[in-house]
Formats: structure tokens, C-alpha cells, sequence
């Protein structure tokens, strides 16, 4: 497996359109979208335009190391089996072969996150990534002096100067502050004072650039056609025959039972290669069996002909193995009638972090593990008859739960009994639960997200104990997924811890398992004294270290992401199709 940088050709001068080949790969927004979020789209273009010339730069993201907040190129892809939307890395299409000439290779397969469905892309255009803008690091903002200079802040998406070769830049986001350790473990991210002078804690994201880093496991209003006619294989269904009805393909209406609780579940069934190549002959996939969630993502299933003829590369687009217990479900919930309760479920190795809603008088209550955290707040969910967009996140040891897009509980409430970094459970088969009592209410627009995982080496597993099947026999590793009680006998590698000193930084990759980051880094820029010709730094600065001075700045827009091709869909060459519109829905702010 190769990892992805983000570099950029020179330093871009003010207002200049300088081109950034970087680590990237889209959120998971969906094709629709507000009117609200049409209007601020080109209030971001105009302000864009505005600050040009003046204190921003431009780039063009090239590669998928920042996937899913940024884009590079790609192929966005509209499934044939279930119709969700995914884009697939396309930057191998124009590496040149060593002596700089275009070897024409086309990415060949690529696999929806939502279905698991392996399509033959090799037709469709790629797209070069999304054109953003950078607010340089120390600039006042124009007509904001009260906002005072741009300051880089934790979790903000950063450019810098790659230390190893200042000339080049990269994009990444800003984890790691001076003056402290960052441990990753366990997929997530730590830190602690530098000098062992208090414990390790996690540092939490401000709630939008959570909801930025977020990937889609399976959006309901996206069901593979081939499982249509088979509720065996429905991911969303009632513990209790009767106990939620569906009078059509993705509402649940509850059965108001006012003495028990009401249950639907969602089990996490997903078709391995095999199940689907036998769906394609028109035979059955096999009894379901759910499967434990892990860091997959459509982008970095990107498969070539010759990729088949090596077992590593062949199993791109399966094996993509750290179990991910930070979930985020959302829904449209309507009340029909006052009164009843409702409660929604995401269990993480076995412990539950649930939200709790009595709904004559809208009151939410928050628990870990059965215990209340934090105070009860007010919500607007006693409103019968109104529809209500509804969500609740469990990441990070906090829950969070939004209602029509307000935060009740603020930015969420933390578990004061954090386990930290845990193993899965038969529970986590089936992660989400939503029960009523007594309520009769109707819910619709089911999807469920999972948190990134930070791996500890790029394109390396964290398991010391995988085996050679579970590697290279897509049957294997699914059948391990299958089995809780086997896949906590993995043996996670130990964490790796990386101090910084003052005025000095770490950066990592949102595409964790595919990003070229802090992580990666060598320490050719060392002056070497048996080497007077290379190197630059003599501060003693480790391999993972960005100095301040090599801070570029905060990119804040997608001011320009590709052209979207509409019907009739002229094809005049490979990546050319006309007509074409700007894709206003992807114009956004950076978080």
C-alpha cells in the first residue's frame, strides 16, 4: 500500500493560483441540500473572490490524504447497485512512470461504502480536486479587524512547508501543540503535557470539524436493489415481529406499545466479494451475518488490472480492518401524537451512550453504561405532527445530540467513566438501537457515520497478530468480522508517542490509513556534517516536527470544486464531459 502526500508546486504569491498536490478526500454531504446551504455556498465564492487579492492564496488539491473534509482527484461514482453517490482516488491515472511520460492506466474498480457493491469505473472521467483558499498565518482579516491576525488552532486544516523540502507544500490538519505529547492508540488521538507532568486526555474536536471528519457506513435511503425483495438482509429491522411497522421502504412507524419498549435495530450486513460474485449468478448470498463497523471508505478502493496480480494491492477493496466504535446516527422523526417516550442507542464495546426523551414534555436525558451524565435539557420533540430532524453521536467519550440543528446539551457531555481505548463486543454487531414506549411516532432518513481512525503507520495495520488469511482471503476476514470474541484476540501495536517542543507542531491526515503525514516523515532536512550538501535544520528537531516558521496558513473555503457534468453527457474525451455546471453543493467552509 502507498501512502499520499499533499505538495504544492512553489510558494503561491498574494492572491497568486498556485497548485497543491495533496492528501485528499471528500465529505459525505449528500446531493441535496438546503436552500440555506445553496445561499451561504455562494457567499463563500463571492467572499472567495473578495479576499483573492488580498490576504489568501490559492491551491489545487491533488491527492486524497485529507479525505473526506477535502477532495483530490477522483472519480465521483453514483452506484449501480444501491444509487449512493462515492468518489473513488483517481491520482494514480496521472503518475507519470519513471521517465516523466503519462503511462494512461485508468483506475479500474471501485467500491461503494454504502452497499459494498465493486463497480467497473474504468469509463468514468476523473476530476481534479478541490480548489481552495488559504488564509495566510498572521494576516488580519479584511473588513473582521475585531476577529484579530488568522492563528492556526488544534484541528484546523493547515498548509506548511514540508520540513523535509521547503520548497513543496503540504495540507494537513494541525493535531499536535507545542509544549505537549501526542500518543495515538487505539485509533484515536491523546495528549499530555511535555515533561510527564499530568495524564494522557483526549483533546476534543469543536463539534463542526467532528461533523467534517465524519464517513458514511450506511445511508437507508440506499438500499442495494439485488436484497430488495429479502428482509433477511435489511440492516434496519424490529427485535419484536410487529413491533415497528413499515408501510414503505425506509419509514418506521412504532407499534405505541405503552407497557415495553419497542425496538428497531440496526445489524451492520455487508456483502463480501464472494457473497456479491454470487449475487451476480443469480444465487443466494448466504445466510446474514452482521459484521463489526471498521475504517472503510470508497476513496481508497481504487483498483487497476494489474493490481490483481498483486495479493497486497488486490485487496484494496476489502480489507480495510480497524474496528471504529464512534458513531453518529441521524434521522427525520415525526411525532403523530403527544406522549411516550423514545430512546436512541449507540453502543460502543458492549456500553451504551444513549439519549433518552420523554416525549409529552420534550425533556433529554444523557447516560453512559445506565448512568445519567450531566443535567436534563429541553427540546422541541413534544411538538406532535411536526417532522424533526434528529441525531446523537457518541465519539469521543462525549455524546452529542442535535435537534433541527440546535445543540441542546451544547457541544455534548463527556463520559466521566471514559474507558478509553477498548475491544469489540457481540453488542457491537448491532450498534444502534432506537425504542419507544407509549410513543407513536414515525422515522425516516436513517444514516448512520462513523468517527476517522488514526493508524499508527500509514498503509500498515495496527494488528501485530493478523494473519496471512485474514489479509489476502477477503472470506476469512469477513468471517472474522463476524466473530467479536475472535477479533478482540488482535493484538494492537503498541502506542506511539511524539513529543513537540515549543513553537512547534504535528500534523496529520484526515485519510488516516492513506496519508503521508507527521507520521511518515524522514529527517533529510538534518544538517548531516558527512553530508554538507543536503539538510537545512540544525535545532535538533524530530522527524514530526513543523516549525511555526514553515506555517503558511488556515484554509478556510472550497471555492472552486470540480465542474459536474449533466445530461446529455457529451463524452469528447477520457475526463471531458459537456454540458457542465458548477457543483454550488460542494462550495463550503473548511473545517
Amino acid at each position: 500500500m502507498n501512502s499520499r502526500g499533499s505538495r504544492a508546486s512553489g510558494p503561491a504569491s498574494r492572491g497568486g493560483g498556485s497548485q497543491g498536490t495533496g492528501d485528499a478526500r471528500p465529505d459525505e454531504a449528500g446531493r441535496s441540500r438546503s436552500r440555506r446551504d445553496s445561499i451561504e455556498s455562494f457567499v463563500i465564492v463571492l467572499i472567495a473572490f473578495l479576499l483573492w487579492s488580498i490576504e489568501a492564496e490559492g491551491y489545487v488539491i491533488p491527492t486524497g490524504s485529507m479525505a473526506p473534509t477535502l477532495m483530490g482527484r477522483h472519480k465521483e461514482i453514483t452506484c449501480p447497485e444501491c444509487g449512493y453517490v462515492y468518489r473513488v482516488d483517481a491520482e494514480r491515472e496521472v503518475e507519470p512512470d519513471p521517465s516523466g511520460r503519462d503511462t494512461h492506466r485508468r483506475i479500474a474498480r471501485g467500491t461503494c461504502e454504502n452497499c459494498r457493491y465493486e463497480a467497473n469505473v474504468a469509463d468514468a472521467p476523473s476530476f481534479s480536486g478541490d480548489r481552495i483558499y488559504v488564509m495566510k498565518q498572521g494576516v488580519s482579516v479584511p473588513f473582521l479587524e475585531r476577529a484579530g491576525q488568522v492563528r492556526l488552532r488544534r484541528w484546523d486544516v493547515a498548509v506548511f512547508k514540508l520540513p523535509e523540502e521547503p520548497d513543496i507544500r503540504f495540507i494537513k490538519r494541525l493535531v499536535g501543540m507545542p509544549d505537549e505529547v501526542l500518543r495515538i492508540q487505539g485509533g484515536d488521538v491523546w495528549v499530555a503535557p511535555r515533561g510527564g507532568a499530568g495524564p494522557f486526555v483526549r483533546p476534543l474536536r469543536p463539534i463542526e470539524h467532528q461533523q467534517a471528519m465524519q464517513v458514511t457506513v450506511y445511508d437507508d435511503r440506499h438500499r442495494p436493489a439485488a436484497l430488495a425483495d429479502d428482509p433477511a438482509w435489511r440492516r434496519w429491522a424490529p427485535v419484536e415481529p410487529g413491533s415497528w411497522a413499515e408501510p414503505a421502504a425506509g419509514r418506521f412507524v412504532s407499534a405505541a406499545s405503552a407497557d415495553r419498549w419497542d425496538e428497531l435495530r440496526y445489524r451492520h450486513l455487508i456483502l463480501g466479494p464472494e457473497e456479491w460474485e454470487a449475487v451476480r449468478r443469480g444465487s443466494s448470498p448466504g445466510d446474514p451475518r452482521p459484521r463489526l463497523i471498521t475504517d472503510y471508505s470508497s476513496y481508497n478502493t481504487d483498483v487497476m488490472p494489474r493490481d490483481r496480480d498483486e495479493r497486497r494491492f488486490a485487496a484494496r477493496s476489502w480489507f480495510q480492518p480497524h474496528w471504529v466504535g464512534d458513531l453518529t446516527l441521524s434521522m427525520r422523526l415525526t411525532t403523530t401524537r403527544p406522549g411516550g417516550r423514545l430512546r436512541l442507542d449507540l453502543v460502543r464495546s458492549g456500553r451504551s451512550g444513549r439519549c433518552e426523551i420523554d416525549l409529552t414534555t420534550g425533556e433529554a436525558r444523557l447516560s453512559f453504561g445506565g448512568r445519567v451524565i450531566g443535567r436534563p435539557a429541553m427540546t422541541r420533540l413534544a411538538r406532535a405532527g411536526e417532522p424533526h430532524d434528529l441525531a446523537l453521536a457518541n465519539v469521543d467519550g462525549r455524546l452529542t445530540l442535535w435537534v433541527d440543528g440546535e445543540l441542546p446539551f451544547g457541544e455534548g457531555v463527556s463520559d466521566p467513566a471514559d474507558p478509553g481505548p477498548v475491544a469489540p463486543t457481540p453488542d457491537d454487531l448491532a450498534p444502534v438501537r432506537i425504542s419507544a414506549q407509549g410513543a407513536a411516532v414515525a422515522i425516516e432518513r436513517l444514516v448512520l457515520k462513523r468517527d476517522i481512525y488514526y493508524t499508527l503507520e500509514p498503509s500498515e495495520s495496527d494488528y501485530t497478530n493478523l494473519g496471512q488469511d485474514a489479509r489476502f482471503d477477503s472470506s476469512a476476514f469477513f468471517r472474522l468480522l463476524s466473530e467479536p470474541d475472535e477479533f478482540r484476540r488482535l493484538v494492537r501495536r503498541e502506542p506511539r508517542d511524539y513529543p513537540i517542543g515549543p513553537g512547534r507542531y504535528l500534523m496529520l491526515g484526515d485519510n488516516s490509513p492513506w496519508s503521508r503525514d507527521a507520521r511518515a516523515w524522514g529527517r533529510i532536512d538534518q544538517i548531516d556534517p558527512s553530508r554538507p550538501d543536503r539538510g537545512w535544520d540544525d535545532s535538533g528537531r524530530a522527524s514530526w516536527e513543523v516549525p511555526e516558521s514553515l506555517l503558511v496558513g488556515k484554509a478556510f473555503c472550497v471555492y472552486w470544486p470540480h465542474l459536474q457534468p449533466v445530461w446529455p453527457r457529451l463524452r469528447l474525451a477520457e475526463d471531458i464531459c459537456l454540458p457542465v455546471i458548477p457543483y454550488i453543493e460542494r462550495m463550503r467552509w473548511i473545517r
